[in-house]
């Protein structure tokens, strides 16, 4: 998991990204960034209740987008707000592909060098 000072937690700033963040689209999740004045990078990962109702599924979909972010963590470029959506159930990606998909959508948005 990522320590707390770099998760995304605040409204203001989820609106600010949506609104203003570049995005990258693939079939299992997008991700928007954006980057801003802050010295640190910050994420946050949402799982919707469309993907599954049941909690257990969201937060463990949750969990294996933060470990493979938190894995790769010293190649981010410092100052961006991240958002990763999941838009189907991650449960059933393999967790090597979801990472070359989830690394090659932030090199995309030149999030990592």
């Amino acid at each position: 998991m990522i320590a707390s000072g770099f998760r995304l937690r605040k409204a203001t700033d989820f609106s600010r990204t949506y609104k203003f963040g570049t995005s990258y689209n693939h079939q299992s999740f997008y991700i928007k960034a954006l980057q801003s004045k802050v010295s640190k990078t910050r994420l946050a990962v949402v799982v919707p209740k469309k993907v599954s109702k049941k909690a257990v599924v969201r937060n463990r979909a949750r969990r294996r987008v933060y470990e493979i972010c938190r894995l790769n963590w010293k190649q981010f470029q410092p100052g961006y707000t991240i958002i990763i959506t999941a838009k189907t159930d991650l449960s059933e990606v393999p967790t090597q592909e979801l990472e070359t998909n989830i690394v090659r959508g932030l090199k995309n948005l030149k999030v990592i060098v």
